[in-house]
C-alpha cells in the first residue's frame, strides 16, 4: 500500500484511496484484517490521526468494518453495506413492530373515556 499522491485534497483521502485501490487491486481480501494504525500510519509516512479519518471515510463508504478490540477488516460481501444503511434498515424494521404491536393493543385515552 502507498500514499495515493494523485489525489488533491487532504491527506487522509490520499490514504483512502490508498487503501481503496489496495482492496480493488486484492492487496487486501475480503475478510483481511488491515495493520494496526501506528503501522499504517508509518506505511503511509502520515500522522496516527489521518489514518484513523482515512479508515472512517472508507467505514462509511462500506469498504471497511471495525470490531472493537479486535481491529479493522476489509469489508466482505456479507457485510459491505454501510453502516448508516444497517441503522437505517433496523429503524424500519422497529418501526414496523411498534405499529403492529399499537394495532393489537386497544388506545388507552379511547378506553379510559369510553368508561
Amino acid at each position: 500500500m502507498k500514499l495515493d499522491d494523485q489525489v488533491a485534497g487532504p491527506a487522509y483521502l490520499q490514504v483512502a484511496s490508498g487503501i481503496r485501490k489496495a482492496i480493488a487491486g486484492g492487496e487486501l481480501e475480503p475478510g483481511e484484517k488491515l495493520p494496526a494504525g501506528p503501522k499504517l500510519a508509518t506505511t503511509f509516512g502520515v500522522a496516527l490521526m489521518t489514518v484513523r479519518r482515512a479508515i472512517e471515510t472508507l467505514q462509511s463508504e462500506g469498504l471497511l468494518r471495525s470490531a472493537p478490540g479486535v481491529g479493522v477488516f476489509v469489508a466482505t460481501a456479507e457485510n459491505n453495506g454501510s453502516e448508516l444503511a444497517n441503522l437505517r434498515a433496523d429503524v424500519d424494521a422497529l418501526r414496523k413492530r411498534v405499529e403492529h404491536l399499537e394495532q393489537l393493543v386497544p388506545d388507552s385515552s379511547q378506553q379510559s373515556q369510553a368508561e
